[in-house]
């Protein structure tokens, strides 16, 4: 792996632990065993770094917020789908830590973080316009609207909320996201009644993450 790609990878892991405003660039740097001015070469500052993870979190969402998805998505498989989401987004957890207090500080992330959340809206009311073409999910418009907003709050916000209570099991707050999720969606739902069951039994057991695998092999994984 290149300097550049280790740098990146490693303050990734760095904020998402800490969080930005506590790491440094000598912190990174430290963790790397490399010079300040290593680093500096590759990323001059702090800005630099934010900016280029902001990039990287945009691509990694764009394949699994393409309107393509939607086009194999059964009723049975959007629990599935929705945690290959959580997983995404978990991955750079750090953005959605404070991030308000983030985009003032640095103005540059601004436009595409706030992209990075219209499109997940975007996407999820495609999610529940599709259920509801399929007679799997009583809502109205203006439900479906406000079902998209709490959505994306679940998705983005639930692990700086288990994180608050301390809670720093990376699975459990996975399965913890879905199980709000699910306590908002499964009454609205017409799925079979063993389809539900299925579901109920792979959030419990934490069993989801293989069976989205193995449903949806053809997105990237990266």
């Amino acid at each position: 792996m290149k300097t550049a790609e280790r740098i990146l990878l490693t303050a990734l892991e760095l904020f998402n632990q800490h969080g930005e405003n506590s790491v440094t660039s000598v912190d990174i740097a430290m963790e790397l065993d490399i010079s300040p001015g290593n680093l500096y070469y590759h990323y001059k500052g702090k800005e630099v770094l934010i900016e280029s993870l902001v990039a990287l979190h945009k691509r990694q969402m764009h394949g699994v917020l393409s309107a393509s998805v939607l086009a194999s998505l059964s009723p049975e498989d959007v629990f599935y789908y929705l945690y290959i989401l959580v997983e995404k987004l978990h991955l750079f957890r750090f953005l959605y830590r404070s991030q308000t207090d983030l985009l003032e500080k640095y103005p540059v992330v601004e436009k595409p973080v706030r992209n990075i959340i219209s499109a997940l809206e975007t996407q999820l009311m495609a999610v529940l316009e599709k259920l509801r073409e399929d007679q799997a999910l009583n809502a109205s418009q203006t439900d479906k609207k406000l079902l998209a907003e709490m959505l994306s709050l679940i998705l983005t916000q639930s692990c700086s909320f288990d994180s608050a209570k301390g809670g720093s099991d990376e699975t459990a707050q996975h399965y913890h996201a879905l199980s709000l999720i699910m306590v908002i969606l499964l009454p609205r739902l017409n799925l079979p009644e063993d389809a539900l069951a299925n579901i109920r039994n792979a959030i419990d057991s934490h069993a989801l993450a293989n069976l989205a695998d193995h449903r949806f092999t053809s997105l990237e994984r990266s």
